[in-house]
């Protein structure tokens, strides 16, 4: 009888050589997709060392100490507070517009309930980190349970990625989407603030159903739906239990039904004419909202292609205290250069200066990449540097998850997260969710305690 023995032993042999080999050959590509490297001795490094990035990463001047004045123009000593394990959110803009002051104070109206006829509303702006609401709806849960409002705010009127979401679910029909990343079909003259739009393409309905999963989202106070209309169109449906049918002339301007009524379920139809539709919005009319305007492989640059007049509509129609930009996973690969992410930012820097154009009393914070690949550290240097030339806010996503690494060990300790250590599952967002919370709140106080010594 013949041993065998030796078969396991050379079969090992095999593995580990082809491994070696695959560890030395040089990125592949599917298509347009890049694979990423094959790396054998990922384990023996941390997501701080590897890579090839020797540059210094950039690291921005102190912004502007904001001097605290009295009222009788002396000025008073204050230092801003940020407690251990808090990331701080970097405000560059020495008090001028675009900067946090804005938001903290429309915080500050809330939290006193002085803020009458509409909820401080921010606008979040992400790729697939944030697709399904992951993230955003526990954010959005803890700033109402802190600060009050109710409801899921903005859904998108016919994409099926609602379907994923924890906080409402929607069905549609009659509707045709067309957007950003979908380019043979998209015109960005079109389109609405979340980069999408959708046309008519048979008897169209708009149904929303509340989940049970966040208190704060199991109800609203009022529904409000966006499209533009050239020829006019009249919309029917219910808000709760409660019929309306409403008529609205032809504009080539955004126009917004709306229907008020404490409900958990409400539907839109068209009755007679057409229309280009963005979404709906579910919400209250007091407290926080918190609007995800998700695109799933984005890199945040299409966001400069939506005209100035169709963004400032929406500021007028719906306007925002708070908006948050974070992009940078899909424009980082294994092989990205420093130049390469500089060419990057100075895209991206176009997109906020555009932000600020359409929304001039918008506070603004750029929110610094995640991730694990050696590129991620230098692109949120890079990123900070770029929210302190622009002179808005600025923080770290990276920083306030634990620093490198941490994508790494919630994934492979806790499972919160795919394996791809890019993107976070329920439990990772409500763990980073917790972590930007805070620094929301550490900022509002150091606002709070700056107003008080300027008011003495």
């Amino acid at each position: 009888m013949k041993d065998h023995a030796y078969r396991p032993f050379f079969l090992t042999l095999f593995v580990v050589v082809l491994l070696t080999i695959a560890h030395w050959l040089p990125t592949l590509h599917l298509g347009d997709t890049q694979l990423r490297r094959i790396d054998l001795l990922s384990d023996l490094g941390n997501d701080s060392t590897k890579g090839d990035f020797h540059d210094v990463i950039p690291k921005p001047k102190e912004p502007e100490r904001l001097l605290a004045k009295n009222k009788a123009g002396q000025t008073v000593a204050f230092k801003e507070v940020w407690p251990k394990g808090v990331e701080r959110i970097v405000d560059f803009s020495a008090g001028s517009a675009n900067g946090m002051d804005h938001f903290y104070a429309m915080l500050d109206s809330v939290k006193r309930k002085q803020l009458k006829g509409r909820p401080l509303r921010i606008a979040y702006f992400g790729d697939s980190f944030i697709e399904g609401d992951i993230l955003v709806c526990d954010l959005r849960e803890l700033m109402q349970a802190h600060f009050g409002g109710w409801g899921v705010g903005w859904i998108d009127a016919g994409n099926d990625l609602a379907k994923y979401k924890r906080t409402i679910s929607s069905t549609f029909s009659g509707l045709e989407e067309h957007m950003a990343m979908k380019k043979k079909s998209y015109r960005a003259q079109e389109a609405g603030i979340a980069q999408r739009y959708y046309t008519m393409r048979g008897a169209v309905r708009m149904n929303y159903t509340a989940t049970k999963d966040f208190p704060h989202t199991s109800r609203w106070g009022v529904s409000r739906l966006y499209f533009r209309s050239p020829g006019g169109i009249t919309l029917s449906g219910h808000e709760g239990q409660k019929a309306f049918t409403l008529p609205f002339k032809g504009s080539k301007h955004v126009q917004v039904a709306e229907m008020a009524g404490v409900a958990s379920a409400a539907d839109f139809s068209v009755s007679q004419g057409s229309a280009t539709f963005f979404g709906t919005a579910l919400e209250s009319d007091g407290g926080v909202i918190i609007d995800n305007f998700s695109l799933r492989g984005a890199s945040g640059q299409t966001l400069a292609d939506l005209p100035e007049a169709t963004l400032r509509e929406f500021d007028k129609l719906r306007p925002y205290d708070l908006i948050i930009v974070q992009y940078g996973v899909n424009a980082v690969t294994e092989g990205s250069t420093t130049p390469q992410l500089k060419a990057y930012m100075e895209q991206m820097r176009t997109v906020v200066d555009h932000l600020k154009r359409s929304f001039p009393e918008t506070s603004i914070l750029v929110a610094g990449a995640p991730g694990t690949m050696p590129a991620i550290k230098m692109l949120s240097g890079l990123q900070e540097q770029m929210a302190s030339d622009a002179k808005v806010g600025f923080l770290s996503i990276l920083g306030a998850m634990g620093g490198p690494g941490t994508m790494k060990r919630i994934v492979d300790e806790h499972g919160w997260g795919s394996s791809d250590y890019v993107h976070i599952n329920w439990d990772g967002g409500k763990f980073v969710a917790e972590r930007l919370f805070k620094s929301f709140l550490a900022g509002y106080d150091n606002y709070v305690r700056r107003k008080k010594l300027e008011n003495q």
